[in-house]
């Protein structure tokens, strides 16, 4: 566990920042220019910052004591490339592997397992030029693991990166940030990354800590906190489902909710048996009962658990938390409150679901 207790000076103001971190993957989320980059380098000890920093049994910080940046064990991912150019893919992974070795630390990722893991095989007698962003980005977060770290700290590492080469690349996070069990900090503004990576949520605005959580709990309430003046994104929810089958006729896969069905647009079955769903709130309608002759085919039965207007931008709009029957699934869904009102819409009423889309990742 990472527990933080410091004041970070950001211009003419600071940081304030009080919170334990679990040891899992946590995003670090909220709009540009809040300090999130800051924020993570004080925590990497290469930004000055006051109060204390404890990592596991370790203190890093306190007010007589300090560890450099140097020997704190961070993996540490910036934003923009840092591979060095006159070497090879190789030769820049081998200094991952030399730092770990400068620090005598014992070596328990191995390059030809970190090699494998990211599929870097083909890679290695490359100059980083000759790289694709996506496989830019899968060689600067390999050599941050072959460093040994304790703990891995990724600023936005899909930044400026397609969408196609997000594909490409956040399967490899996912897998290496939960199979090597490195407690990982993601910095990111993009609540898509965040459901399909993160399992924990810290959500940074107004050079303080709003809110921290569950992914699960928190990316429904985003429409919320927004109304305290910072745009937060798209509000959504991040639910568990199991895979089914998979018709490559129509390129869909089947998945279970409890014992209800869903069917999400795919170009294969995925890996694992059980994936993430992110259902962003504005892409969830309401029925009172059963429609017919859709062409959404999604449809949940739900049971109302609590209806709460949003305010400021968002303002006309309610946040209706649901519950899926069967499963214990939760969704949130942002409507007008006109249609609120017209449906009359209550606390505990059973209704039905309609997701227009959702937006699938493994693994679970």
């Amino acid at each position: 566990m990472l527990a933080l207790n410091i004041n970070v000076p950001i211009g003419d103001t600071q940081i304030n920042v009080e919170c334990e971190i679990p040891p899992s993957v946590t995003a670090l989320f909220g709009p540009s220019g809040c300090g999130k980059t800051t924020l993570l380098r004080a925590i990497a000890g290469l930004t000055p910052c006051s109060g204390s920093i404890r990592f596991k049994e370790e203190i890093w910080q306190d007010l007589d004591h300090l560890v450099p940046c140097h020997e704190r064990r961070v993996g540490y991912v910036f934003q923009e490339d840092r591979l060095f150019p006159h070497l090879s893919v190789e030769e820049n992974l081998r200094y991952g592997l030399k730092r770990a070795d400068v620090q005598q630390v014992p070596i328990k990722l191995p390059l030809a397992d970190v090699v494998e893991q990211f599929d870097l095989a083909n890679l290695l007698g490359r100059k980083p030029k000759t790289l694709s962003g996506g496989e830019s980005r899968r060689v600067n977060v390999a050599r941050a693991i072959l460093g040994q770290p304790q703990l891995l700290l990724l600023d936005e590492p899909l930044n400026g990166l397609d969408s196609q080469r997000k594909t490409e690349i956040i399967p490899y996070l996912a897998n290496i940030t939960r199979e090597l069990d490195i407690p990982t900090i993601y910095v990111s503004h993009l609540n898509d990354e965040i459901a399909k990576l993160c399992d924990h949520m810290l959500v940074m605005g107004n050079n303080t800590l709003m809110q921290q959580g569950r992914t699960e709990d928190i990316l429904p309430s985003l429409g919320l906190l927004s109304t305290k003046g910072d745009d937060l994104g798209e509000a959504g929810s991040v639910i568990q489902a199991a895979v089914t089958g998979f018709s490559e006729a129509y390129s869909m896969i089947d998945l279970a909710i409890g014992d209800q069905v869903m069917q999400v647009l795919g170009q294969q079955r995925p890996a694992t048996e059980r994936v993430r769903l992110f259902l962003a709130a504005r892409d969830i309608a309401i029925a009172t009962s059963k429609p017919t002759q859709l062409s959404i085919r999604n449809m949940l039965s739900v049971t109302i658990t609590d209806i709460a207007p949003l305010t400021g931008k968002m303002r006309g709009l309610v946040a209706v938390h649901l519950t899926v029957n069967g499963s214990g699934e939760r969704l949130c869904a942002h409507i007008s409150k006109a249609a609120c009102e017209a449906l009359n819409l209550q606390l505990g009423a059973e209704v039905f679901a309609l997701i227009k889309s959702a937006r699938i990742s493994t693994p679970a």
